[in-house]
Formats: C-alpha cells, structure tokens, sequence
C-alpha cells in the first residue's frame, strides 16, 4: 500500500533533487535513484511511519552516493540494515580514505580549465548554469569541462603514482644566449634560481605536454604550475599549441656538448696553418701599430689574446654561414631583448674531472658594453671574451659582486669602472655609487687592472676610436681570410655533426644545431699556438694555482 502512495511525492523529491543538484539532469537521476531504493525497502513490506521524511533519508543517502562514484570513492547500497547505519559512524575504511585522497590530488593536478568547474559543481555545489555565467562561457562547454575533467580525474588516480624521475630528483638547466639580453636580465632571469622552471622547460623539451602532464610528472599541483608556464610562454622560452606548451630553444646533454671535442683537436692539429696564418698575419700588423708599442706587457699580450679569441669566434662563425648559407636572425623579445636562448643540462651529478676536456676548451661568445655620452667621453666601449677554459679568475663570476644590486648590468659598470681609473675621475662626479670601488681588488686578481705606485691603474689595452677603426679592420680582413682558408676543410668536418633536436622545434638556427661541432675549435687553436709560441704563454695554462693569472682577453675603447 506504501508502495503506491510513494507515487505522490515524485514531484516533490524531483523538487528536493533539484535544489541539491543544481541542474535538472542529475535532479533526476538522483529521484530516480531515490525512488527505485525506497520501492525495493518497502517490498519488503516494511511498515514507515514519515514517508515523506523517510524519502529525504534517503535520497541524502543517494545523493552522497552519487557524489563518491563521481569521485570514485565508496557508496552505501540501501538494503535490510538501512534503518539502522548510524549517523555518526564514517562509512569510509582507511583504504577508502586513501582513495578520496588520491582524488583530491588528481582534481589538483587539472588544468585550470577543468579544475575550476569540477571544484565549482561538485566541491561548492554550484549548478552548470550558475558556473557558466560566472565563467563566462556557454552551459554546453560547462558539461563539456565537466565531463573532460572527471575523465582526467580518473586517469590522473590510474596514475598517481607514476610521476617522473624529476619529481625527486630534479635537474639543473643552465640557459645561455646569443645577442642582447632584455631589461629584466631575460632570458637568464626566467629561470635563474628557480628550479621548477627548469625542470618545467626540461619536461616540455622532447614533445608539446599539458599542463596536467607537466603537473603530474613534477609531482606539484597544476594551479602553481600554471603561472610558472605562463611566465615562461609571456617570456618566450616556451610556445602553446591547442592545450599543449613546449620549450621553444634547443637543450643539450654533456655528451652532445663532448662528442666531437676530440675531432676538433685533431682537425686543428692536422690543419693548424689553415686556422692560423691569417691571424699571424693579422699579428704582425697590429704589433707595428703605435696603440700596441704603447701598451705595458700584460696589455699588450690581453690584445694578442682578444684579437686571435674574435678572429677564431668570428672566423668560423662566417665560414660556417658561407658554407651553409644561412645566418643567425635576433628577433625583438619582450623587455627589449634580441636574444637566442640554448642550455644544457646535467643528468646526472656533475663530477669535473670527468669532464676535463669539455672545461678546457670553454669559453663565452663576446661581451660587449656600450655607453654613450658618459662623463667626458662620447663613447665608451668594452669588448671581453672570457676565457674560460684557462684556470684563471674570471672578471664576472665572483662571490665579491654582492654588493651589485640584483639586475645590474655589471659589464656597464665594469666599463664605467674602467673609464673613471683610467682617468681618475673622481667617481661621484659622474653619479658612479663608490661601494662598486669595492670590484678593483677581484679585477686586479684577474689582471684588469695592477698596482702602480700604491693606487689602482688599468692593465688592458686603452684604444680610441680612430685606433679601433684601425684594430676592426685588421680583424676584418683576417676573417675573411680565414673563410677561404676554411671553408672546404669544415665543409667535409661538419658533415654529420648536427645536433638531434625534436621534430616540432622549428625555431632553432641552424648555427645552433651545429653548436657543438667547432665548440672546441676555438680553444684547441689557442692551445696549438701556445704551444708553437705564437701567442704569449707564461706558463699560466699550465698552473691551476691562479698565480700565473693569464692576461684578460679585454679592450677598452674611449671617444
């Protein structure tokens, strides 16, 4: 008989469901479901004295069920016991626990565009239509998240688990760059010290990955990851296509930075006058020139040194794009910069003296610091290489630059630096902060400046700009030489010795591929022409003590 009058609230639990669902598709599921479990009870010809009361009992009870199989977590079946499951008593058991947790990580690993329905409907109750107008989007891309998200959740708990190596065991990515850094220190300072970024840009390398992916194999919930990605993509160190991010420049092992060291070596030792004799003649030249005959002796040798360091830089840079026909193209990057971003990483611990012969042919592309109209002069200039694979100091790497606020461009005021002790400007009168006097003592370690007569005085060649126009045109005419001398030797040498980069990275210049195909070429020369005392040695190669600290290959240019 009960069984019969239940028919009569069909329209008032649909009215319940509804206030509990928010959305009339699961309003009636859930009266459906409440009903089927209450006609099955009273089958059974039990007596209920508050049907309707009884009924909201129940469809709470379904209603919490439907909750826990959308989020994968154990439900309650209505049978004999019904009436007597205590309020108070947690029908979750400690694995069932587990698993309501494991659901919660997945939800938090969701990209943002599911995450934020999935917490809106079923964390805060919020009905499709009430998210859509908040979020701005149709009631259909609402169900759509919906359903999208609820799959993720379920193959994100399948995957709990299965995070990567990097989760625990994270890498170090070192970013350099070619061309003109931004305002802000970019590209360096998107990733400096920040080693998610790094581990971020390392997982999205090999092929484009989801947010949920990066999320996952990180073993950190999507929401921080998101403004880390969106930094790197505003930055332009990574690119989005669909719902997928990849890092947008190329990343190199030690062993792709090492593979060819040997080659190269041997390639300058069979053929060392083709990479050479335009220099020594180059050599002659500027020897005769009065800038040079002028210079003490460590200045001088930092000249010999600077100019083989930009004929071999330059030189191979020229022939390598004469043989392939192709250049190296800065485009404009936010903040100012005109930059080509590449790195490396280091897999595993990084042991020095496994890695001799990659430390001893190191060396950073040329720094250049321009300041115009600067106390007395029209144009100040610093040209350095740092020469990195010599045991020496090296003038921008030292724990003593502390006192340089973060974000100072320290080669301009290094150069500043260099002007005011060359002329012994008194530094407050050109606005130059005196607390970076405190620079002279490590620059006089790196042999930029010495000691003369108890005061500071600069030890690199000073030129001005008629005797650089001079100096720039020796360099010229030696690297042009060097692209005949060279181009049909590194035409055979380069074949072969291109880097392996992912499919979809279509951004990287063909320059870089070959990055570590003449690497050591540079170094190797140096070492040859040491060794045939064609450049100033004093032993300082030789000697891991720093005491024979090897003349900065440095100019200074005034005008």
């Amino acid at each position: 008989m009960q069984s019969k009058n239940i028919e009569n609230y069909i329209e008032f639990l649909l009215s319940a469901a509804l206030q509990k669902c928010g959305n009339i598709y699961d309003a009636e599921d859930l009266t459906q479901e409440t009903m089927l479990a209450a006609l099955s009870y009273m089958s059974q010809e039990k007596n209920i004295q508050d049907i309707k009361a009884w009924l909201i009992v129940v469809m709470n009870r379904k209603f919490n069920d439907m909750l826990r199989k959308k989020y994968k977590q154990a439900t309650v079946s209505i049978g004999d016991d019904f009436d007597s499951i205590d309020e108070g008593t947690s029908i979750y058991q400690n694995d069932e626990e587990d698993e309501a947790e494991n659901v919660r990580k997945a939800v938090a690993y969701l990209a943002k565009i599911y995450r934020e329905v999935i917490v809106r409907y079923y964390m805060n109750g919020q009905s499709i239509r009430q998210i859509a107008m908040e979020l701005n989007i149709p009631e259909g891309t609402v169900k759509s998240r919906l359903h999208l998200g609820r799959d993720h959740v379920k193959k994100g708990i399948s995957n709990m688990e299965k995070y990567s190596k990097q989760s625990y065991s994270p890498i170090t990515l070192y970013l350099s760059h070619s061309g003109s850094p931004g305002l802000n220190g970019e590209p360096h300072k998107l990733v400096e010290n920040d080693l998610i970024a790094q581990n971020i840009l390392w997982l999205a390398y090999s092929k484009p990955t989801t947010i949920e992916e990066i999320s996952l194999s990180i073993g950190i919930p999507a929401a921080y990851i998101e403004p880390i990605v969106q930094k790197l993509a505003d930055g332009e160190l990574m690119k989005k296509v669909g719902n997928k991010y990849y890092t947008d420049f190329m990343i190199s092992t030690l062993e792709d930075e090492e593979k060819h060291i040997p080659a190269q070596k041997q390639l300058v030792h069979d053929n060392f006058g083709l990479f050479w004799n335009a220099i020594d003649e180059g050599l002659t030249k500027i020897r005769q020139q009065d800038f040079y005959n002028r210079c003490s002796f460590d200045a001088k040798n930092s000249l010999e040194l600077y100019f083989a360091f930009n004929c071999l830089d330059y030189g191979t840079y020229w022939t390598f794009s004469e043989i392939f026909n192709a250049e190296q193209h800065f485009k404009e990057r936010p903040n100012g910069g005109r930059w080509i971003a590449f790195g490396h990483v280091n897999l595993k611990e990084f042991n020095p003296m496994d890695h001799i012969e990659l430390l001893s042919h190191s060396y950073s592309g040329e720094r250049i610091a321009r300041l115009e109209k600067y106390a007395d002069s029209k144009l100040l200039e610093m040209h350095a290489y740092s020469a990195d694979g010599f045991p020496c100091y090296t003038y921008y790497h030292s724990s003593e630059y502390t006192f340089f606020p973060e974000n100072t461009f320290i080669d301009a005021e290094i150069t500043k630096l260099l002007y005011i002790i060359h002329t012994g400007t008194d530094p407050e009168t050109v606005g130059f902060n005196p607390e970076y006097l405190k620079a002279v003592p490590w620059l006089t370690k790196c042999k930029i400046f010495c000691e003369q007569n108890g005061k500071p005085a600069i030890n690199i060649p000073v030129l001005d700009k008629e005797e650089a126009e001079v100096l720039w045109m020796i360099c010229t005419v030696a690297k042009q030489a060097m692209i005949k001398d060279l181009k049909e030797l590194l035409s055979e040498f380069f074949k072969g010795k291109k880097q392996d980069i992912p499919a979809h990275l279509d951004s990287v210049p063909l320059q870089k591929q070959y990055l570590y195909a003449d690497n050591a070429i540079l170094f190797a020369t140096i070492r040859e022409a040491i060794a045939k005392g064609k450049l100033y040695d004093g032993n300082y190669d030789d000697d891991s003590s720093g005491v024979n600290q090897p003349p900065c290959p440095m100019i200074l240019i005034t005008g």
